[in-house]
């Protein structure tokens, strides 16, 4: 039986390609020069980043606010939630490998635990009963894994419309997207699942952190300087710490 299509296996190929060229490039460069911190932040592209910046402000202006409005208000809450959970429940195969490859190994089993309680038990992830005892989310990705074997984070980037970002965050974004277990689907179904799912996500994040994102872009002397110090401070050349859960639990029945 062909499980694998051709295609599918030129695209993981191209992938995988972007991926070496990235490390590879990466690599290559000076560390001392890539070395960033959100005090001293390493930004040769500032003039294109600031030009970037202000067309994703424009974009979130025009079309991502009042289209993340409309989706929080018109849509129910335990609906939205119930969405996120199950997006989010999506993300644990890849919070499992990122912390195997940290050391993690007691967070790791966690990762699996919350995985196989909220896909069965949960149905699907649509409700985090995981939470309820007392399993909580912790989130990571490439960019720490990478990180923690020592990959400087390079250049600051700002992306059309992704926003900060760095040369190893682009290469996380690339790995991560190889772990969405969306993407082992074939044909249409996968860009219709990734694209409608990815967008509900960041419709309904745009919508509950309203306030903290209208701050830095639209609040601030500098939104450049502040969307860069924000995403700096989390993304500097240190193994991740130990992330401290203080989440509020997903729960679609909340407003009955």
């Amino acid at each position: 039986m062909n499980f694998i299509s051709f295609d599918r296996f030129r695209k993981n190929s191209a992938v995988h390609l972007i991926l070496l060229l990235i490390i590879s490039i990466s690599s290559a460069c000076n560390t001392s020069q890539l070395a960033n911190t959100s005090s001293n932040p390493y930004d040769p592209f500032e003039e294109t980043n600031r030009k970037i910046h202000a067309f994703n402000k424009h974009v979130d202006e025009t079309t991502l606010k009042p289209a993340a409005n409309i989706y929080g208000q018109a849509i129910p809450r335990p609906l939205r939630l119930g969405t996120a959970n199950f997006y989010e429940n999506l993300q644990e195969p890849r919070r499992f490998v990122n912390h195997l490859g940290q050391a993690e190994f007691i967070k790791a089993t966690s990762d699996v635990t919350r995985f196989a309680i909220n896909t069965s038990i949960g149905i699907f992830g649509i409700f985090d009963v995981a939470s309820r005892l007392s399993l909580f989310s912790d989130d990571t990705d490439f960019d720490e894994t990478f990180a923690y074997w020592g990959l400087p984070i390079g250049p600051y980037m700002e992306l059309p419309f992704v926003g900060p970002s760095s040369v190893r965050g682009s290469l996380s974004m690339l790995a991560n997207y190889t772990l969405n277990p969306m993407s082992l689907l074939s044909g249409p179904a996968e860009g219709a699942s990734l694209i409608t799912f990815g967008a509900l996500d960041i419709l309904n994040k745009r919508y509950e952190y309203g306030t903290m994102f209208d701050t830095i872009l639209y609040n601030s002397l500098d939104s450049y300087y502040s969307a860069r110090s924000t995403y700096l401070q989390t993304r500097i050349n240190e193994p991740p710490e130990p992330m401290v859960d203080d989440l509020e639990l997903f729960d679609p029945y909340s407003d009955y």
